[in-house]
């Protein structure tokens, strides 16, 4: 089992926090978004860790980490900085995270514990921690369905009420080899534009509309967030810190 982090993009809606470092590298409770997700792999028992750099990778040096680097991160989304890693993604089991969000080692257990070819964690709770960050929660929210065997059905649009949305997709996942490589073929077949600007959900959902693979859920509930703005990184130090 190895883990990657994706860290290659700016933030810029952080404006100036994310100026001269990556947005992993700010602070929330005391300590990095970075270092929270290292102490949870870590935790995990898992030591083999990459990092997927761009944005200021020069800041991410003397944290030893493995280095996919995605020379072209301010042009390209997410699913393509995973493709950097491809020779890991292949080989082996690997936890992926997102570098600007925080949470447990238990939500690493539980997905090292699951069988699925490619496994999602989700927060069911998650219009409490939308109504802490946003007036209409709705307004960030994405449509988010699974069926009766905890199987995935539908993630990424723009709902028109609640009831359109179980749970909170987090930012982290975990693929094997035979869904990283079913994954990945389906992302080849798309147009150099549509790889360039594919963002994880989409390519998630692309995986549902296929039918070649089920993604798998899996359900947490503890301590975790996502920062993409100043007023994040102070909602969270009053919700959990303080």
């Amino acid at each position: 089992m190895k883990a990657i982090i994706l860290a290659a993009g700016r933030g810029s809606r952080m404006g100036n926090l994310t100026l001269n470092k990556p947005k992993c590298l700010l602070e929330v409770g005391g300590k990095a978004l970075l270092e929270w997700q290292l102490d949870a792999i870590k935790g995990a028992g898992i030591s083999e860790i990459a990092i997927v750099t761009g944005y200021r990778s020069e800041c991410l040096k003397d944290y030893g980490l493995v280095e996919f680097h995605n020379s072209n991160w301010a042009h390209t989304n997410m699913f393509f900085s995973l493709t950097t890693a491809d020779e890991w993604l292949k080989k082996d089991d690997c936890i992926v995270s997102y570098s600007d969000i925080f949470y447990e080692t238990n939500a690493i257990d539980m997905l090292k514990n699951h069988e699925g070819e490619i496994t999602i964690t989700y927060d069911p709770e998650w219009f409490k921690l939308w109504s802490q960050r946003f007036r209409d929660p709705l307004d960030d929210a994405e449509t988010f369905k699974i069926d009766r065997t905890e199987k995935l059905i539908e993630i990424g649009g723009k709902p028109k009420s609640v009831e359109e949305i179980q749970g909170q997709y987090m930012g982290l996942l975990r693929f094997r080899p035979a869904g990283w490589v079913k994954a990945h073929l389906i992302f080849e077949k798309l147009s150099q534009k549509s790889k360039n600007t594919m963002h994880m959900t989409g390519m998630l959902d692309m995986i549902i509309n296929s039918r070649i693979l089920n993604i798998e859920t899996v359900c947490y509930k503890g301590i975790w967030g996502e920062v993409d703005s100043g007023s994040d990184l102070e909602t969270y130090q009053k919700m959990y810190f303080s």
